[in-house]
């Protein structure tokens, strides 16, 4: 029986990737108003080789979120032989600040509102610290604390997803088993995956059809869904069956 029903956030409750790329676009006007001599085509070079090395670090488990955050224009301007802590600094939290003003909650999640028969929570890789930008400051941001039980942060646990001890905190918070929870997630290598391994059940979110599955077994949902509302139909399947997909 489902006791639990866990949701990703960032492109699972809220349109994370539009909200980004809107704040980098204007990040990068910022930016060129005072470095002119920078194409935009040399900052979005160093910007993206910048982030690579970043988040090759984090998923070795060398840094946290919250560094990788931190350093993020302090590594650019070094990548691209500027010497401006200062202009870093502010670039950093205009970034910041646009991206979380720039954040919409999905219409479908509304649907929290009808699994008041479960526990409810997120399980969600990203800074757990009061910074405008953390995990932690978007699920409040966004008005998701009065509508969940339980907020599992990767940078507080220590471990991202997949790996399992995220999941295992995550159900040990809300006094469940690890198959009693649902995850419902729009990421196949980090939700579905995680889920699978972890013995959850897992409802991947596809909402522009776009995603592949391949015929590895760990990277295959138990369920596939295009919105949230779906959600509700899978859990009544669970109770009555072992598996649709």
């Amino acid at each position: 029986m489902i006791n639990a029903v866990f949701f990703d956030l960032d492109n699972t409750l809220c349109d994370s990737d539009a909200a980004w790329n809107t704040a980098v676009d204007e990040t990068f006007q910022m930016f060129c108003l005072h470095e002119p001599k920078v194409s935009i085509e040399v900052l979005t070079k160093a910007w993206t080789k910048v982030h690579l090395k970043l988040f090759q670090q984090l998923d070795a488990g060398k840094c946290s979120m919250a560094e990788v955050r931190d350093v993020r224009f302090t590594a650019l301007f070094k990548e691209l032989n500027l010497t401006s802590c200062k202009m870093a600094e502010e670039l950093n939290d205009f970034l910041s600040n646009q991206y979380v003003t720039s954040l919409c909650l999905y219409e479908d999640v509304t649907v929290l509102e009808e699994l008041n028969e479960y526990h409810v929570g997120i399980i969600t890789n990203g800074a757990h610290d009061e910074h405008k930008d953390s995990q932690l400051s978007k699920v409040r941001h966004l008005g998701l604390s009065d509508r969940i039980q339980s907020l599992t942060i990767s940078d507080e646990i220590g471990v991202r997803k997949p790996k399992f001890d995220i999941f295992a905190v995550a159900c040990k918070r809300a006094n469940v088993q690890l198959k009693e929870a649902v995850l419902v997630g729009d990421s196949v290598q980090n939700d579905i995956v995680g889920a699978n391994r972890a013995g959850m059940t897992s409802i991947l979110i596809d909402r522009k059809s776009d995603v592949s599955i391949t015929n590895i077994a760990d990277q295959q949902p138990d369920y596939l869904i295009t919105n949230l509302y779906d959600v509700l139909d899978c859990l009544e399947g669970k109770q009555h069956e072992n598996c649709i997909v």
